[in-house]
């Protein structure tokens, strides 16, 4: 037998494909080498500016598995045209250069993505999908420090990348089988849609769970679920979406018909009555103040932070003070109808429905029905979140935003050419100069603030800053402390700044005739994000004061009320203590205030985090984030639940939440028109 009988066959493309492969592997060292010192220049910039997470250990090790993970994920997607241009053409260079513009372009966005995320400390996902080109020019514009660390920190890996991949371009460090082994292994992973971010559980902190994630990783999930996530399976049919199944906790209502998925009677409880003095033939004026940022980790005798709004904790000692109290929304877009009017989020919040916005009744609609005169205030550009087409629909009587402020007044400082508009002071001189000229009562009035609000520049700041140093002192941090207080001295001062500023609005509103028979509303629209969170929830975790002269005693609330039950409970309130006409079928949210001294909630309602970051329900002391439970504890403290039969509880809950939302979103259905004429 002839000797070339016994010669292994030649399969020549199967052959280039090994050599592709390979080639194609070992090149990936150079992309792995610069991630991993990404990583790592990552987590030393970000704790040297923020802090050092006690569970630092557990950040790192987990961190850059994950970041393996990752890179072996995408290598199939970088494959693609890497094996489209090796195949069709003879050049080393152009292969070379397919690869690392490619493993650039991943390198670049996930630079990006962390610079974001050491600017906001929230990691950016869908929620850019839900901002057009002005609001992220102007969002990243007022924050986003471009200097020689920036540009540092963006040009050395890509640097330490394509030195790496000259060095390695004819080398041969991955031999044949490894190579296609670790291609398959990415291909499984992406083909079972394996999730490259490690469980929350286990973590000492949301800052700690934040700074683990791989941001390019965590915007390519989010974004994903985003444009690919069908609508829960929920028929909002079913007899069970007219009530309670007997297993969920809080508050049900007798919903009406599924053609209007929000509608149903009025249930609210009149509980702010016996907390005042009555007149019945005088209505009570109505200010509600919208703090910026504001958090009940930095505001309130127990803030885990320490306090740092000394007035308002006075105030707060002579008011109705609810210890647990929750924003709707994670950032402000959602904070007007929210509070003005138990709104649905619909798909991006309920401003974001534009001119779209169905009839709808709110808090100022209603009042002026009742002969009240509505007054809004706030010192920026009102086009953002189309808060002006909200503010449009509801009436106002008089609207002021920064285009009203004439040039005796001062814009807060610029950052990179970009400033918010005017400063809180400069906010409440031109609220209480206009509302001494019109003492037109009973009257509701709305403020709403903004200094505490990255970039976080005031007037005067040195002066804010040594208030700042003062107030470590009176708080009793011992140095070490101080020291990594002073990471945030920006911040920090401005909330003092925003608090004696209200402090300047008490003092002179309460000169005015109407101060007498006025109830003061104040609440911030969410807790700013750049001082690390602590738990999902402290997102959310905001003060309610109710201050007025005409309360009859003070009293400190545990029991868990949100934005949704400001508005039906002050229209029951004034309902029944003065006779104001109010619609009985309604479309709130919300289910009116608790005023219950001890921990608990007898609510359920969802909370969304960004436009696009709709994961969240609360039910009684449960809070569910996409696939963990919460339990919520003193002061919002939470404790996470290995409890399968209540994770799919609180699934189904949020799941009849979201279908109502999306049936809504889709038809545009609130309220019939017989309700709504009424306050036409």
């Amino acid at each position: 037998m002839d000797s070339h009988y016994l010669e292994e066959p030649e399969y020549p493309f199967f052959n280039d494909l090994k050599k592709c492969i390979k080639q194609f592997v070992n090149f990936s060292i150079a992309l792995w080498g610069s991630f991993f010192l990404n990583r790592l220049m990552e987590l030393w910039f970000l704790t040297n500016l923020n802090s050092i997470p006690q569970d630092i250990n557990k950040v790192v090790w987990v961190s850059l598995l994950y970041d393996l993970i990752l890179l072996i994920k995408i290598l199939p997607i970088i494959f693609i045209p890497f094996v489209f241009v090796f195949f069709n053409t003879k050049s080393k260079k152009t292969i070379l250069l397919t690869f690392g513009i490619c493993a650039t372009l991943i390198l670049s966005i996930n630079l990006l993505l962390i610079k974001y995320y050491a600017t906001a400390l929230v990691p950016l996902g869908a929620d850019l999908f839900g901002y057009t080109v002005d609001e992220i020019v102007k969002t990243t514009g007022a924050s986003m420090v471009i200097d020689e660390k920036a540009v540092l920190f963006f040009l050395l890996p890509l640097i330490i990348f394509w030195t790496l991949l000259f060095l390695i371009k004819s080398g041969e460090l991955l031999g044949n089988r490894l190579s296609i082994l670790i291609l398959i292994a990415g291909s499984i992973l992406l083909y079972i849609g394996s999730s490259t971010l490690p469980s929350s559980s286990g973590f000492k902190s949301e800052y700690s769970y934040n700074l683990t994630i791989n941001k390019f990783a965590f915007f390519t999930e989010r974004s994903f679920s985003y444009f690919t996530e069908d609508e829960p399976a929920v028929d909002i049919y079913a007899s069970n979406y007219y009530e309670d199944d007997g297993n969920a906790a809080g508050k049900m209502f007798n919903y009406i018909t599924a053609d209007y998925p929000f509608l149903h009677t009025d249930e609210t409880e009149d509980v702010l009555t016996p907390f005042f003095k009555i007149d019945s033939t005088s209505p009570p004026n109505i200010v509600i103040i919208q703090v910026e940022g504001l958090g009940r980790a930095f505001s309130g005798y127990d803030a885990p932070l320490g306090s740092f709004t000394p007035f308002l904790d006075e105030l707060a000692t002579k008011s109705l003070y609810f210890q647990n109290f929750l924003a709707s929304q994670g950032r402000t877009f959602a904070s007007l109808p929210s509070i003005m009017g138990s709104l649905p989020f619909a798909d991006k919040g309920f401003s974001e429905l534009a001119e779209r916005m169905p009839p709808h009744l709110t808090l100022p609609r209603i009042l002026k029905k009742s002969g009240y005169t509505t007054r809004f205030y706030s010192g920026v550009d009102l086009a953002f979140d189309n808060e002006n087409i909200f503010l449009e629909k509801q009436g106002f009587d008089h609207v002021v935003s920064e285009k009203n402020f004439d040039e005796s007044f001062s814009k807060s400082p610029a950052f990179q050419g970009f400033t918010w508009g005017y400063a809180d002071r400069e906010l409440i001189v031109k609220t209480l100069q206009d509302e001494k000229k019109d003492q037109r009562q009973p009257f509701m009035l709305y403020m709403q603030t903004v200094s505490m609000h990255n970039p976080f520049l005031i007037p005067n700041q040195g002066q804010y800053i040594r208030v700042f140093e003062n107030h470590l002192n009176k708080l009793g941090f011992d140095n070490k402390k101080k020291d990594a207080y002073r990471k945030y001295k920006n911040i920090y001062s401005t909330i003092l700044y925003s608090d004696q500023a209200l402090n300047t609005f008490f003092k002179e509103y309460s000169k005015l005739p109407s101060y007498a028979n006025t109830i003061f509303i104040i609440t911030g629209d969410h807790r700013l994000p750049e001082i690390p969170l602590t738990t999902k929830i402290d997102r959310y975790h905001v003060p309610l004061i109710i201050y007025s002269p005409l309360l009859k005693r003070s009293a400190s609330i545990r029991s868990v009320s949100s934005h949704f039950d400001i508005t039906p409970s002050l229209l029951v309130f004034l309902k029944k203590s003065f006779g104001l006409t109010t619609p009985s079928t309604v479309a709130w949210v919300g289910s009116g205030l608790d005023t219950a001294r001890t921990l608990r909630n007898i609510h359920k309602f969802p909370v969304m985090q960004t436009k696009n970051n709709f994961h969240n329900i609360i039910s009684g002391l449960y809070f569910l984030d996409q696939n963990n439970v919460y339990l919520i504890g003193n002061n919002m403290k939470t404790t996470l639940l290995q409890d399968e039969n209540k994770l799919n509880e609180l699934r189904s809950a949020f799941n009849q939440q979201k279908s109502m939302n999306e049936r809504f979103s889709k038809d545009l259905k609130l309220l019939p028109d017989s309700i709504f004429s009424p306050f036409r």
